[in-house]
């Protein structure tokens, strides 16, 4: 095993100028006879197998290229496996065949960059005359890409099969990102074999900066976005909480690279629009049809089924887009706040919307939700026919309005100034509850509020390569993206305390920690357990809330 190893290595470190020709036809052999495939043969031990296998893929990868036959001996290699690929085939041996497919494509791509690169003096670089050529790539992933497509389909190791369709889609989008979709628009409606759909779906993720990005060499991938959008909503139902996660997960991944604007203007404003520009850009007005019923998706869950399935990654992307969407957004999130009352499954995603739309618009968003959530408070407090500061079941309406408020005074300090005497009331009101879901709230609300005062913090912290306002004419929004950023050209706007947002943190301290210190020194002996804990969590999160003031 340690003559694999320094083999590998010394291929590796003199790419080129060893000529491992004599020696290849026994070297594919050995490679074989380690894979443990059920011919009849006794298996090799497991540890032996994962041991060499990383140091084999450098190997081989070392030997590609400078007119050598490495790569027709890998093609034979795969083509002796390829029955073992195939899903119906189970046993320890597929768990090896899939990972040398990730390991070849692994240091193959490393490769690539070490060669295509700028690099260091003191770090190798193999001569120009011995290093891959854009035919190497080609032909190494149509050698890989078909076996790698079928594991796709092995549940086992799908994790190892989707990295390796990122790998070779950075070499060749053209070659993994059409395959992969038509392969997936097939077993959308596919009612035989559902799991396959599933599959398809955790292979995207890593594929999709490959599918919205245009290069020189490929383009064509950003005709499928909408497409893809509009397909896998319907995925978003109640009954296969598998499909609901996967879908989340390429939503969240396409939403993070792609603004949603419309850019369909664009083809009246300019005359240097390619054929697949103007498809795209066309293709962008669906957007609007997509954030409607995404939303409208997303709130029909939330009303039939609990939160834990749901993350507000999403969410949190959706809102990388222009104003007319995101006052579409605004609305159809309000109205669906306004009146509803919602249970503890369903409030931590929830809150995850209100966290989000506090952040893009806080202004706005105030306006309309705060003062009509602390009036709920207030009206509650005072109309209760209990004794609800002492009540241990709490109140469902209350604990979720305290949970809102708690979202809403995350926003930005300066504009919570406006609100301060509201807010101090709330405090006043509901700071001595028991009910441990409510004063939890209240203690978060607490934090959430002396860290949007008295924090320094990003408030404007989106990526972007170009202003996505501007006009048509002098941008245009498909062009970027999924580009990398030049993080030297990005104005990253902060949030600094002002005198007023001090003076407010710390009258708030002043108020209530000093005086649950003193409930908690004259009488704590005489406070329940429930009541000592209250008083324990308000000062801890009143503490971590100020801890950089």
């Amino acid at each position: 095993m340690y003559l694999i190893n320094l083999f590998s290595n010394l291929a590796w470190y003199n790419i080129g100028y060893i000529d491992w020709e004599p020696w290849l036809a026994q070297i594919f052999t050995r490679i074989l006879n380690r894979f443990s495939l059920p011919v009849g043969k006794k298996p090799a031990s497991r540890d032996d197998c994962l041991y060499m296998m990383p140091d084999v893929a450098q190997w081989l990868v070392a030997m590609i290229g400078n007119g050598g036959s490495c790569l027709q001996y890998l093609r034979d290699l795969f083509t002796a496996t390829k029955t073992f690929y195939h899903p119906s085939n189970t046993g320890e041996f597929q768990q090896y065949l899939i990972e040398f497919i990730l390991k070849l494509v692994e240091p193959f791509v490393e490769r690539v960059r070490l060669e295509r690169k700028i690099r260091p003096h003191w770090t190798f670089v193999p001569h120009e005359s011995h290093r891959l050529t854009e035919q190497d790539i080609t032909d190494f992933v149509n050698c890989i890409k078909d076996y790698a497509f079928m594991s796709i389909f092995n549940e086992d190791y799908i994790e190892d099969a989707a990295k390796a369709c990122q790998y070779l889609s950075i070499l060749r989008p053209e070659l993994i990102v059409p395959p992969i979709m038509k392969k997936l628009f097939l077993s959308i409606d596919n009612i035989t074999e559902p799991g396959r759909f599933t599959l398809i779906m955790k292979c995207l993720p890593g594929i999709i900066c490959q599918i919205v990005r245009q290069t020189s060499n490929y383009s064509e991938g950003q005709t499928y976005v909408l497409t893809l959008m509009m397909s896998i909503l319907p995925c978003i139902d109640s009954n296969d909480f598998e499909k609901i996660a996967v879908t989340l997960e390429v939503l969240d991944a396409i939403l993070k690279l792609v603004p949603c604007i419309d850019c369909s203007s664009a083809i009246h404003t300019r005359n240097d629009l390619t054929e697949i520009e103007k498809r795209v850009c066309l293709s962008t007005t669906q957007f609007e049809d997509f954030i409607t019923d995404f939303l409208n998706r997303i709130f029909q869950m939330i009303s039939i089924r609990s939160a834990e399935m749901f993350d507000d990654a999403v969410a949190n992307d959706v809102f990388n887009e222009d104003d007319k969407f995101i006052q579409i957004i605004h609305q159809k999130i309000i109205k669906f706040l306004t009146g509803s009352l919602f249970s503890s499954k369903v409030r931590k995603f929830v809150a995850g919307l209100v966290r989000v739309i506090i952040k893009v618009n806080p202004i706005e968003i105030l306006k309309y939700l705060l003062p009509q959530t602390c009036e709920h408070i207030e009206n509650i407090m005072n109309n209760s026919q209990t004794a609800i500061l002492m009540d241990h079941k709490g109140d469902i309406e209350l604990t979720w309005h305290l949970v809102l408020f708690s979202e809403l005074v995350r926003a930005r300090g300066d504009t919570l100034l406006i609100y301060k005497q509201m807010i101090m009331s709330v405090f006043h009101q509901c700071i001595r509850i028991v009910h441990k879901d409510s004063y939890e709230a209240i203690a978060k609300a607490a934090k959430h509020l002396l860290k949007s005062l008295s924090d320094l913090y990003s408030i404007d912290d989106q990526l972007s390569l170009e202003n996505m306002d501007e006009s048509f004419v002098d941008c245009l929004p498909i062009r970027a993206w999924g580009q990398h950023v030049d993080f030297d050209q990005l104005q990253v706007q902060y949030h600094f305390p002002t005198v007023d947002e001090i003076d407010f943190a710390c009258e708030f301290v002043n108020t209530f920690i000093y005086a649950e210190l003193q409930l908690l020194n004259e009488k704590c002996l005489n406070l329940s357990k429930e009541e000592r804990l209250r008083s324990l969590t308000l000062i801890h999160y009143i503490a971590v809330g100020c801890l950089r003031m």
